[in-house]
Order: structure tokens, then sequence, then C-alpha cells
């Protein structure tokens, strides 16, 4: 269990840095168009939302 909570742990810190630098990105851009983003947070949100039944349900079976 220890290799899964450190394989959890960086894959979040991972999204978390990802996260902060495309918002630093953003807030520090001076052209007048958007500056390209690292991850469509919107797209990758809609698609987490989608699978979380699908995870829920594979975990589920796994614990069986």
């Amino acid at each position: 269990m220890p290799y899964l909570a450190g394989l959890l742990t960086g894959v979040l810190l991972t999204i978390l840095t990802v996260f902060v630098i495309d918002h630093v990105n953003a807030a520090g851009g001076t052209s007048a168009s958007e500056p390209q983003k690292i991850v469509n947070w919107d797209v990758a949100a809609q698609r987490l939302r989608s699978s979380l039944g699908t995870i829920k349900e594979e975990v589920h079976e796994a614990a069986r």
C-alpha cells in the first residue's frame, strides 16, 4: 500500500503543478489573445465527471 500512496501523491502533485503553471501563465500573459494552456480544464473536468461512475464500479468489483 505505501507504493500506491506514493503513486497517488505523485499524480496529484503533477496535476496541481500543471494547474498552477496554467493559471500563472494566464494571469501573466500580456498578449491580446488568450495564452495557450497546457490542459483544457473544462474538458478535463467533464471527462472526470463522466468517468466517476465507471471508476466506482471498477473499485467495487476489485474490492470483492
